[in-house]
């Protein structure tokens, strides 16, 4: 067989590239599909689905083979996640930075997409505040482990707003930040998983993300709920007067 000029290649490439655009087309078909079932079956059942969004990245990378980095597959598929679900319910991110406002920033556009709106907060609280005010809205906290314990907040129905931690970014590829998202919703998302729970009047030594004022932060494998054995012997183990789940999030899948 003779080697095809790059000609047909390229008319190769283009038939390809309609088959996909076809496909896009038709996954949007189905994803009107889904609002109007929502709609039907749970009107006011939350849109947002941290862990069904995980699980699908993690079949993904699961099958993922050959030279294109599984960075850019994972961009794709979270720019039409994000995109259908500002179909179902209008969506926006608020962002605090921190010390390193720019990464933290492209952590979030990454995540959640070019297509919808983004408002950068000069404070945690403004976060939470806009989050917890507005139907949609999500929250990105820059975290430091020796920076802002904003965590502590969330500890506290009093300061919380009853928002929980749903994602650690970045998910899919590393870019030296760190940062937490927020949403009055936490999902499991049927694979592995961590929990993170604020130790209040920690008396002892133990691993911990971050600590402040004898309170600690630590990270504890699985999807915990309140009442869960595991979060007493946290508590026990560190000698902490209090444990309080703040949410968690599906392991990422980083790429260097």
């Amino acid at each position: 067989m003779s080697q095809p000029t790059l000609e047909q290649i390229r008319e190769k490439i283009d038939a390809v590239d309609n088959q996909i655009h076809a496909l896009l087309m038709e996954r949007a078909r189905l994803g009107e599909l889904v609002v109007a079932a929502k709609n039907g079956a749970a009107p006011n059942a939350p849109r947002l689905r941290p862990g069904r969004e995980a699980s699908i990245l993690r079949r993904l990378k699961g099958r993922h083979e050959g030279n294109i980095p599984f960075s850019v597959i994972g961009h794709i598929w979270r720019e039409l996640m994000t995109a259908f679900l500002n179909r179902q319910s209008p969506i926006e991110v608020a962002v605090w930075g921190g010390t390193d406002r720019i990464a933290v920033w492209d952590v979030a556009r990454g995540h959640f997409g070019v297509n919808i709106p983004f408002t950068p907060m000069m404070d945690v609280k403004a976060v939470i505040d806009h989050v917890a005010g507005k139907p949609g809205a999500i929250g990105v906290l820059a975290f430091e482990p020796d920076g802002e314990p904003w965590w502590r907040l969330l500890a506290s129905e009093t300061t919380g707003a009853g928002l929980r931690i749903f994602a650690r970014l970045p998910f899919f590829m590393a870019n030296g930040a760190t940062a937490f998202a927020i949403a009055p919703v936490r999902e499991d998302s049927g694979g592995p998983e961590t929990t993170l729970v604020v130790l209040d009047g920690v008396a002892g030594d133990g691993p911990a993300l971050a600590r402040h004022n004898g309170t600690a932060l630590v990270a504890l494998p699985g999807f915990l709920r309140d009442g869960d054995a595991a979060l007493e012997d946290a508590r026990a183990a560190y000698g902490a007067q209090t444990a309080v789940i703040i949410g968690g999030y599906a392991n990422p899948l980083i790429e260097g």
